[in-house]
């Protein structure tokens, strides 16, 4: 498995047959951050039209993944091309020496019309890790502006979009990712106890339905466990019309309480 290391983080990375673009094992300033992480399909739906709905595999006809530095950090960057491009789409995870990271989708069309009658629907899978050993948290930020504890796995909604919604913290070291929507993203996210099962639906096994409806991924593994002190899985839905053509879509993720790290110097 590839490892970059750089703007404070050791990001491991791979190129999956099934779902593209995938993570490994993370850590920034040293301590554990991500576990894995990927994008296993793109669920499409064909508004206004006989055919569909369709999944889309993240597929490409090169599996080449460009490093590629920016300000302050760097990007891992590929290009899903494998139907034409008139189906391609556009993956970036993005890395930054303060320790923000996330992950966007660009959705490119126009698909099969132009008429903006389809909608996009992507799931991100975050397996985080900040405690070592099973021991995170999920949390909400309430309508008083406070973090309260999710008992329980389940759907839950933005509603300070684009501020901080939900976070993973470990309540033993005070480590915390907080994640929120971007606007425009319709998003939802799933916080789910990590089981053999769930984990194996992040390679790229898709099933029928809208994700996030019952039948569908993530809600088949939503058996009403505790997400506190857990193994805590987050799974983030984006659902993006088709109206605006060229559309982005991805979750954003900031850290809180790991340790102080001198911001990096580009290359000259």
């Amino acid at each position: 498995m590839p490892v970059e290391e750089r703007a404070n983080w050791r990001v491991g990375y791979y190129w999956s047959k099934a779902s593209g673009l995938r993570l490994g094992a993370c850590d920034y300033g040293g301590q554990r951050v991500i576990h894995s992480a990927s994008v296993p399909f793109v669920y499409v739906n064909y508004w206004g039209n006989s055919s569909g709905p369709f999944t889309d595999k993240l597929q490409s006809t090169s599996n080449q993944i460009e490093v590629r530095e920016i300000m302050n950090g760097f990007d891992l960057k590929v290009a899903y091309d494998l139907y034409g491009a008139d189906y391609e789409y556009a993956h970036v995870w993005r890395f930054h020496d303060d320790g923000q990271f996330g992950s966007a989708i660009v959705v490119q069309g126009p698909g099969e019309e132009i008429r903006g009658r389809h909608t996009y629907h992507l799931p991100f899978r975050l397996d985080l890790d900040l405690s070592g050993s099973g021991g995170d948290s999920f949390q909400k930020r309430s309508t008083a502006n406070r973090w309260v504890d999710v008992a329980k796995e389940g759907r839950q909604k933005p509603t300070h979009v684009p501020d901080w919604d939900w976070r993973v913290v470990d309540k033993a070291s005070g480590r915390s990712a907080k994640v929120r929507a971007r606007v425009g993203d319709d998003a939802e996210i799933w916080a789910l106890r990590y089981k053999q099962s769930e984990s194996l639906a992040s390679i790229g096994a898709t099933e029928t339905g809208v994700p996030g409806s019952p039948g569908s991924v993530p809600a088949i593994y939503d058996d009403d466990q505790l997400v506190q002190d857990a193994n805590v899985v987050l799974w983030y839905i984006g659902h993006i019309s088709a109206h605006e053509r060229v559309a982005a879509c991805g979750p954003w993720v900031e850290l809180d309480g790991y340790p102080a790290v001198e911001p990096s110097m580009p290359d000259m």
